[in-house]
């Protein structure tokens, strides 16, 4: 017995295709029309007077740079939380500091007991 493939449908879409210009062309383009040449990568290489780029250096110790963002980041958190922890202190501290008003009310028409008294 074999098996039947299964054919699943997608939604994804092809890249759209452009013809490219051959560098020929592009050459002999540049050269008899005097143009500049504006594609390309961008240039990561300095004089030796102006030292290496740090972005592009190899030997920079990427891990510490990491590590001193994420110390800042902690910090700015910690910061966070201690403010929202002095906010609630300082609410708790007026509370006990409000006047405290003693509301007791007087018992009106309290019932008496009966028992050993005569009223006759």
């Amino acid at each position: 017995m074999y098996k039947i493939p299964k054919y699943h449908r997608t939604n994804m879409k092809g890249v759209e295709k452009l013809q490219g210009e051959p560098i020929e062309l592009k050459l002999e383009r540049i050269l008899n029309n005097n143009e500049p040449i504006t594609d390309g990568a961008p240039e990561i290489f300095t004089d030796k007077k102006d030292g290496v780029k740090s972005a592009y250096n190899i030997r920079t110790d990427r891990w510490e740079i990491a590590t001193e963002a994420m110390d800042k980041v902690e910090a700015s958190k910690i910061a966070k939380k201690d403010a929202q922890a002095k906010g609630k202190e300082e609410k708790a501290k007026a509370e006990k500091e409000a006047k405290v008003i003693n509301l007791k009310a007087e018992k009106v028409g309290e019932p008496k007991s009966t028992n050993g008294t005569s009223d006759s």
